[in-house]
């Protein structure tokens, strides 16, 4: 029985059982928005004016402090310039919260996205004949919906109202459309006429009966309802004619354009406050908006962009501590009578 037990005792010299070691790894991850590292105002202005678009896929590399050191285009857009222009950004704007190795020690990796180059809206690149107009974004997620190729490529000559085609008009129509999560216009609001009810109201019905949308994605990238903004113009079609003169004596009077409304017609208000905490996260945020006029492009929110689990470098007291702050915006589009004076004879 001593024999025994004796036997069970370590020898002095033995090694100690080994401790199980915790995995502490974690994949590296965005530090922020992604679709904040290309906005409609950084398209390069060459390709703006030659009406060049692509998409240009990009690896960055990234060091163990969470900044990319090297960029490299794997898929190509097609366009030197837009290709630059995607790596440039990039690696100016984008950083990381570093990935950690099975002991927690910061490491870094390579990152894969990329950037969809489309003429931004302002400066809207319509195809020949009119049709739909094309606005910029980064691909990844969450997005908005996307029209797909077939939608943008919508003619307005198969589709012309007739009484408007009659009446020589022409014009863009702005409208906010609401899309289901299998890519179905199921909603259709007018944001900007073109100052034909004809028009306006033919170009909500063809979008409920013809577009067609990729999904927009959620913060998961899985399909779910959106908005987008579409553009489209009316364009009448070119059709060879008799004389003008010959024209004009058979109709008594050719048909008169009318006049587009002046885009901010209606008066709207908007009102934007966030918090920013001591620790420069984000607090309490509110967006509110009245009015057509006042409405984001696609729909979007500012406490989506700028809210969340954004993180901001913190406001500071007199003595330098930080302290959160409450920062308020607001926005209001009057449209009033402008005074006349009378003339007066002496």
């Amino acid at each position: 029985m001593l024999a025994g037990a004796a036997a069970a005792i370590a020898a002095p010299g033995d090694a100690p059982p080994l401790a199980r070691i915790t995995d502490l790894s974690e994949p590296l991850a965005p530090a922020g928005n992604p679709g904040s590292w290309a906005t409609n105002d950084d398209y390069p202005t060459g390709a703006m004016l030659e009406g060049r678009e692509g998409t240009s896929g990009f690896r960055l590399t990234i060091d163990s402090s969470g900044k990319p050191t090297a960029c490299e285009i794997v898929s190509p857009s097609g366009h030197a310039d837009l290709d630059a222009a995607t790596c440039r950004l990039v690696l100016e704007r984008a950083r990381f919260k570093p990935g950690a190795d099975a002991r927690g020690k910061p490491v870094g990796g390579t990152y894969s996205n990329r950037i969809r180059w489309q003429i931004p809206a302002g400066h809207r690149h319509f195809p020949d004949g009119g049709g739909v107009g094309l606005n910029a974004m980064l691909e990844g997620w969450p997005r908005p919906a996307l029209p797909t190729p077939e939608t943008t490529t919508i003619r307005p000559a198969d589709h012309y109202p007739a009484a408007a085609l009659a009446a020589g008009e022409e014009g863009e129509v702005r409208m906010m459309l609401s899309v289901d999560a299998g890519g179905a216009v199921t909603d259709c609001m007018v944001t900007g006429g073109s100052g034909s009810d004809d028009l306006d109201n033919a170009a909500c019905a063809l979008m409920r009966r013809e577009a067609k949308f990729v999904p927009a994605l959620d913060g998961n990238g899985k399909p779910t309802a959106g908005r987008f903004v579409m553009d489209y113009q009316w364009k009448l079609p070119v059709v060879a004619t008799p004389d003008e003169a010959e024209l004009a004596d058979a109709l008594g009077e050719l048909p008169r354009k009318r006049v587009p409304q002046f885009p901010m017609s209606e008066p709207a208000t908007g009102s934007f406050s966030i918090v920013i905490n001591a620790d420069g996260s984000v607090g309490a945020c509110d967006f509110a908006v009245k009015g057509a006029n006042a409405a984001m492009p696609q729909g979007a929110n500012l406490c989506d962009l700028l809210g969340g689990k954004n993180r901001y470098a913190p406001f500071l007291d007199a003595a330098g501590k930080p302290v959160a702050r409450r920062i308020v915006l607001t926005t209001d589009l009057s449209i009033g009578d402008v005074p006349t004076v009378e003339a007066t004879t002496k």
